[in-house]
């Protein structure tokens, strides 16, 4: 009888036990909350949504710039509508993406749009 509190006391320790990090991915955006500020029609969502584009897209241009990040073949002159537009439509066309981290899928939709020739 003496093993079942044992037992029960594994077992609750198990389940409160972090994950370790490198199975968790922290992210201030999903690519789900990002779809949902986007398709909500108060101009604060919309805001924020194209913001929060901008934003990841001058980070990877950044990288790019100093020759920290890959190559990429995105318009100079893309306008922050065009890459909202373009994100939201990958979003849309890729439900199983979506539990992914927003600014590695703005990245992705952005490079499928604009891919660089060979």
């Amino acid at each position: 009888m003496r093993a079942l509190p044992i037992l029960i006391a594994t077992a609750s320790l198990a389940a409160t036990s972090p994950t370790p990090a490198s199975a968790q991915a922290f992210m201030f955006e999903s690519g789900t909350s990002l779809l949902a500020k986007c398709r909500n029609k108060a101009p604060e969502y919309a805001l924020a949504c194209t913001a929060y584009i901008v934003g990841v897209v001058d980070g990877i241009r950044k990288d790019s710039f100093i020759g920290r990040g890959r190559p990429i073949c995105w318009p100079d002159k893309m306008s922050a509508d065009d890459a909202r537009r373009t994100v939201v439509a990958y979003l849309e066309r890729w439900p199983d993406q979506r539990r992914g981290p927003a600014s590695v899928l703005v990245s992705v939709a952005l490079n499928e749009r604009y891919p660089c020739q060979k």
